[in-house]
């Protein structure tokens, strides 16, 4: 059986276009105008509304009607509902109209590589929108709507063609602040007394304090982890608030340790194996040129390794 609410809701409809104009206008005469109809059509079709309703709506006032409790009930739940559909229509019309580039990325990249340096991304892609969406660990999301992905290490989805950029080199970093307070680290031994942030692995091609020591033939002590993390950012934001000494992948941190937020007290230095890939969808006919991206990134980020 039909529900009443739901019968009553189709047979009012048709009629609050003409309402929302007198309601809004405070006229029935300026309503008819701008909907093309006599004041007569108006009053009539209100009229009939208010008979299915049950409820006046308007005060009829000399040469203008004013809206009621009832009357400005509806009229805001109207309009509330009028401004989603106009902005769902905008939304629809805009992606329409425009390219929009949906590019993928970790959190960490996003933030430290990415966002710095935003203008410089708009200039690479000038013609297209930009849509920046962070999948973590590495950085892929395997939905259709990808266009680009910028990740670290060789791309576990068999579906992305992936281009090599650059490697990354780590050495342990802090803040200035934490070195005036806790004192100088002069080697690499220096470390184990110190508060170390760590990142929980979540992807092979992640490099933690294990396998750096192991680089330099020295074994971490067992049970030395104090403060871990899951996502490489927030090691970052520990470390920029004097918590400790994180593992500083040095490309992704160029930003930081150019403005001194944060120093390399060693010389020890670990190059990666994997390198940063800029990738995209194999099956997806590439229809933007991404070699101004790529061109970019080697040149800001992978260029100044005598620099690190």
């Amino acid at each position: 059986m039909p529900n009443p609410s739901k019968r009553l809701l189709r047979s009012v409809h048709r009629y609050l276009p003409v309402f929302e104009a007198a309601a809004r206008l405070g006229s029935f005469t300026l309503a008819g105008e701008e909907l093309g109809l006599t004041q007569s059509a108006v009053s009539r079709q209100i009229r009939d509304l208010e008979a299915r309703l049950g409820r006046d709506l308007f005060q009829r006032l000399h040469k203008q009607v004013v809206l009621n409790d009832t009357g400005e009930k509806l009229f805001n739940a109207y309009s509330f509902t009028a401004r989603h559909l106009s902005d769902a229509l905008e939304d629809i019309l805009h992606k329409k109209s425009r390219r929009q580039l949906v590019l993928s990325t970790s959190t960490s990249n996003a933030a430290f590589l990415l966002m710095p340096r935003v203008g410089d991304v708009r200039k690479c892609f000038p013609d297209n929108e930009i849509f920046v969406m962070t999948s973590d660990p590495q950085g892929i999301d395997p939905s259709e709507n990808v266009d680009l992905s910028l990740i670290f290490g060789k791309p576990d989805h068999s579906g992305l063609k992936a281009l090599p950029l650059f490697k990354d080199i780590l050495t342990p970093v802090c803040t200035p602040a934490y070195l005036e307070k806790n004192g100088p680290i002069k080697k690499v031994g220096d470390l184990f007394s110190r508060e170390l942030l760590y990142m929980q692995a979540q992807h092979p091609s992640w490099i933690g304090w294990r396998r750096w020591f192991r680089n330099f033939s020295i074994e971490l002590p067992s049970g030395s982890r104090k403060l871990a993390f899951n996502n490489y950012y927030h090691v970052i934001q520990a470390c920029l608030g004097g918590q400790g000494i994180a593992l500083g992948w040095l490309r992704m941190l160029s930003e930081q340790m150019k403005d001194g937020q944060l120093v390399a007290p060693l010389t020890e230095r670990f190059e990666t194996d994997d390198f940063y890939y800029v990738a995209y969808p194999r099956h997806k006919p590439l229809s933007l040129d991404i070699v101004p991206f790529q061109e970019w990134l080697i040149a800001e980020f992978g260029e100044n390794e005598k620099n690190q």
